[in-house]
């Protein structure tokens, strides 16, 4: 089943989003016994690093639903347009909107900041650009994926190999940006509207290392905006202040 199968109660669809599809590598139909242990597993694991949480679980009932073998759970809210499901088999799917896109007066800063970066450059026409991606929001969202995973997999709900799929779709031309006080020389864009790629791995080597892989994600990511070999010394830096709560 694909996004495009499920009626969406909130407008993720119409905008730029991430997909995110976590599951095991093997299949259990009933791997979590009831609907009420599902609820409960996200309760524990999701995130709260900054401000909003990961997954987001609404405490309204109207912004959740229950289904033959899943939860449901979702958002519009100040930029915050997300959907989630959780199987009893344990597979995660998460669609949330670029917030660079759906939150108010992001893409302006944005656009400055990129501006003020790229003077030098004269050809560039920004009116023409379709949207910005933030590289530290792009850092902390993909961290938050693989902790996310990496929690679920210390609670013995993953064992062996789980297969995390990260995709970005209708991002062709969107541009890389940097905050004001980064040094940024260069126009990396987005050649393709839709970036995706799956990761295997060890669900004890997710429990243990989880930041690591997050950053081999997004140095694949990078690249495929045309930043080449970016350094991972630096956005371990990026990271490491985020999980620690300095952002």
């Amino acid at each position: 089943m694909t996004e495009r199968d499920i009626s969406l109660p909130v407008p993720v669809l119409e905008h730029p989003y991430w997909r995110v599809n976590i599951r095991p590598n093997e299949y259990q139909e009933q791997l979590i016994p009831n609907l009420s242990k599902c609820l409960e597993i996200v309760e524990k694991t999701k995130l709260s690093l900054r401000g909003w949480d990961y997954p987001h679980l609404s405490n309204r009932s109207t912004e959740r639903s229950f289904g033959k073998n899943w939860v449901a759970s979702w958002s519009n809210f100040m930029g915050h347009c997300e959907y989630w499901r959780f199987y009893q088999s344990a597979q995660f799917l998460h669609l949330f909107s670029v917030r660079e896109v759906t939150m108010s007066g992001w893409r302006k800063k944005l656009e400055q900041d990129m501006r003020s970066h790229l003077d030098y450059m004269k050809n560039i026409s920004w009116e023409d650009v379709p949207g910005f991606l933030s590289i530290n929001n792009f850092i902390y969202s993909a961290t938050e994926i693989f902790e996310f995973a990496a929690r679920l997999s210390q609670s013995q709900i993953y064992m062996g190999l789980v297969t995390i799929t990260i995709e970005i779709k209708g991002v062709k031309d969107f541009v890389l940006t940097a905050d004001w006080d980064r040094a940024w020389h260069n126009y990396y864009s987005a050649g393709e509207n839709n970036l995706g790629h799956s990761w295997n791995i060890k669900s004890d080597e997710l429990v243990s290392n989880s930041s690591e892989h997050a950053l081999t994600a997004i140095v694949w990511f990078f690249e495929r905006f045309g930043w080449l070999s970016p350094s991972v010394e630096v956005l371990r830096q990026d990271q490491e202040n985020f999980l620690k709560g300095k952002v």
